[in-house]
């Protein structure tokens, strides 16, 4: 099998056409490519690896050999007299007993003309991933250089530059993460009783103070306990007075001990009922400080109001108004808004990296937002079955950020390695089709595209983890351009010439 090297010159028609409107035009196009197998000078067509039918063949889309994905009329596999021909001519690979032309596993971007569009396929395959994904090992960027006529050529295609940057240790492991509400610092708002909701007083997201009135409700098991409570505080009133009568006639002789006993204990009784009622009404949400004046207005009622039990916001309302909401059953919530939770997916392999006290960082999923810093308080010690990936929880404090409870970005993790990576403006690095890469510059008119392993970094910026050294300068303006040329398929293709290297 033979190795190329791929050289590109840049005056493909949508360099062109940028040039023209640089004011620069009628450049001459330089091709130097070995002839291939049913290519004819002059046809003006450029069919990259593919291979035009010899004279006299059909070019129909109809000369098409789906089965092997070449024109039926140079199919060797299906006409096994063609094969002396490519092998007199050099257009042979013996490791895969084809034409090197038709060889799709050592050329993956071949196309023929007359290949159907219902017949292409992607190869590789695409993968769908929430990374950056892994570059191919073998592909049409090894060894590829792309080079302009001139260096004026170059300066007028509007090129820019810049020097890769050596970046601080960077956070090795990163991971989706949505933010929540510190679930040690809310509090559920519920009654002992059943009841119904008249009216809402305060609407979800609205900070409160403790002892706030958040809703009118009403119990009738409120009113039972009310009046139960006003008899009982009339009993244990009456009974501190007999109580107190009998420790006077006990002074004076006039009664026994056990008489003076017998009064204490029904005074202690009668107080503990009181004690239990109040309960009662405190754990139905019924305010303590209601309880003197109702015992002075002796006025019983089914309405109270369900106030805030700690200072926060209200963030959920569970109650509709006019629905009986049974006992023990939530009725809101009130959170603590200082203090959330970040809690990220970490793939399995991962976990082992992350300890509790490590720094993590939030940042939404476009970047473009500022991060907010926390401390891992938490690591999962199993796997989720179905996603593959165990929970990380950190503290984070929002006071000077803008976080808000349910909202998704990215958790970046600092593992404290400290690897040191290069840093590269965001529009430096170009997905080819297979590969994550960079151009890199050589000269005023030649430019390289380079393989890189990519992290994400800082806004705006990429880590580049391998691939690329501090001080080599990269193309940013410009680079989806040379990116095309890099593409077959893709609008405005330049012209090649392909090389043997010995």
């Amino acid at each position: 099998m033979r190795r190329y090297k791929i050289t590109y010159f840049l005056l493909g028609p949508s360099l062109a056409a940028l040039l023209a409107f640089a004011g620069c035009g009628g450049n001459k196009v330089e091709q130097s490519a070995p002839e291939t197998a049913g290519h004819s000078e002059g046809d003006g067509h450029n069919h990259g690896s593919g291979v035009v039918p010899a004279e006299g063949a059909v070019t129909a889309a109809a000369d098409w050999c789906a089965e092997h994905r070449v024109p039926e009329s140079v199919c060797t596999r299906c006409n096994a007299s063609l094969i002396a021909g490519f092998k007199e001519r050099g257009d042979w690979c013996a490791e895969h007993d084809l034409p090197e032309s038709h060889c799709r596993l050592c050329n993956p971007g071949i196309v023929f003309a007359q290949e159907p569009l219902s017949a292409a396929i992607i190869d590789p395959p695409l993968e769908v991933s929430i990374f950056f994904p892994e570059n191919a090992v073998d592909c049409a960027t090894n060894g590829a250089l792309i080079e302009f006529a001139s260096t004026e050529t170059a300066s007028r295609a509007g090129l820019s530059t810049v020097a890769a940057v050596l970046s601080p240790p960077s956070p090795t492991l990163e991971a989706p993460a949505e933010v929540h509400f510190d679930e040690t610092r809310m509090t559920v708002l519920t009654s002992t009783v059943s009841l119904t909701v008249t009216r809402w007083l305060v609407e979800p997201g609205a900070r409160v103070q403790a002892g706030t009135a958040l809703a009118e409700v009403l119990s009738p098991e409120v009113a039972t306990l009310r009046g139960d409570y006003l008899s009982a505080h009339a009993q244990w009133q009456a009974e501190e007075a007999e109580y107190k009568r009998m420790q006077s006639l006990h002074a004076a002789n006039l009664s026994s001990a056990s008489e003076l006993e017998t009064s204490a204990a029904h005074a202690g009784s009668a107080r503990a009922e009181v004690n239990r009622l109040r309960g009662l009404l405190i754990n139905a949400g019924v305010p303590e400080e209601s309880l003197a004046p109702l015992v002075e207005t002796g006025s019983i009622s089914a309405t109270f109001f369900l106030r805030a039990p700690t200072d926060g916001v209200l963030v959920e309302r569970n109650a509709a108004p006019g629905t009986l909401v049974p006992a023990g059953q939530s009725l809101g919530i009130v959170a603590d808004p200082s203090s959330l939770w970040v809690e990220a997916r970490v793939r399995d392999r991962d976990l082992e990296f992350i300890r509790a006290g490590q720094r993590l960082e939030f940042a939404d999923d476009d970047l473009a937002g500022e991060r907010t810093a926390g401390t891992i308080t938490w690591v999962s010690q199993y796997v989720d079955d179905a996603t593959r990936t165990g929970l990380v929880r950190a503290v984070v404090n929002p006071t000077d950020s803008h976080l808000r409870p349910g909202e998704f970005g990215r958790a970046l993790i600092y593992t404290q390695t400290g690897i040191e990576n290069v840093l590269v403006p965001r529009d430096a690095v170009q997905w080819e089709g297979c590969c994550n890469v960079v151009f890199v510059q050589e000269s005023d008119s030649r430019y390289r595209p380079r393989k890189v392993h990519v992290a994400r970094g800082e806004s705006g910026y990429y880590r580049i983890t391998d691939g690329l050294k501090p001080g080599e300068r990269v193309v940013v303006d410009g680079s989806f351009l040379l990116k095309t040329e890099l593409k077959k398929s893709s609008i405005g293709a330049g012209c090649c010439g392909i090389e043997p290297v010995s």
